[in-house]
């Protein structure tokens, strides 16, 4: 099984109040932290972005990026972006996987990754549930749950949560992922200033540094 990694990026960034691709992480931007993670621990690397328009800065050169071609359809939307082009551009099979993250999740590590895609075997898709909610963004997404995505945006839906019911889904939990991700980075999000702040100093790094 191929594993790679898709990065939606289109989001809006409205509570943040500034576009949170580029916030600053040290000596590079929160969308290049992710990418450079994800490069290491993966095959393939697409970032999603809302339209062609949407500025996401300098990103390595394995990092390739596609638009989400279904406005308004949500993180749903971007998950069945990156996994088409998976598909139709990178040559990914049924059985291969992607590992799905938002670009604002800056506690990421390859060894968490690799664990949650351990599971998946005998399995569609791995989703973790924490809190009593279930992390769409820090999942692992066999590219044939494309077919159940469609089939799910043509009804309306919107949220990737709903894969968990239409999918041969495992679901992992809290204490389970903790065993191999004990600070649960992999669906660690930061939405606020105030959370913003708190990640840098978590990471040791200056607050508002140059990226």
């Amino acid at each position: 099984m191929r594993l790679a990694a898709i990065i939606l990026a289109g989001g809006r960034s409205t509570r943040m109040g500034r576009p949170k691709v580029s916030l600053p992480f040290g000596d590079e931007t929160l969308l290049q932290r992710v990418c450079r993670t994800l490069a290491g621990a993966t095959t393939t690397l697409v970032v999603v972005r809302r339209d062609a328009a949407q500025e996401l800065g300098q990103l390595p050169t394995a990092a390739a990026v596609t638009e989400d071609l279904e406005p308004g359809a949500g993180p749903l939307g971007g998950i069945a972006a990156g996994l088409r082009w998976l598909r139709d551009v990178a040559g990914y099979a049924a059985d291969d996987a992607a590992f799905v993250t938002a670009c604002d999740h800056p506690f990421l590590q390859d060894r968490a990754v690799h664990a949650l895609a351990d599971r998946i075997a005998g399995f569609d898709l791995v989703m973790p549930n924490v809190g009593e909610i279930l992390q769409p963004m820090g999942a692992v997404y066999r590219l044939r749950v494309l077919d159940a995505i469609e089939r799910l945006l043509r009804a309306g839906m919107r949220t990737p949560r709903s894969l968990a019911s239409a999918t041969n889904a495992k679901i992992v939990t809290a204490t389970e992922l903790a065993t191999f991700d004990p600070g649960l980075g992999l669906v660690r999000g930061i939405n606020t200033p105030e959370e913003y702040a708190a990640a840098l100093a978590e990471l040791g790094l200056p607050p508002e540094s140059t990226a």
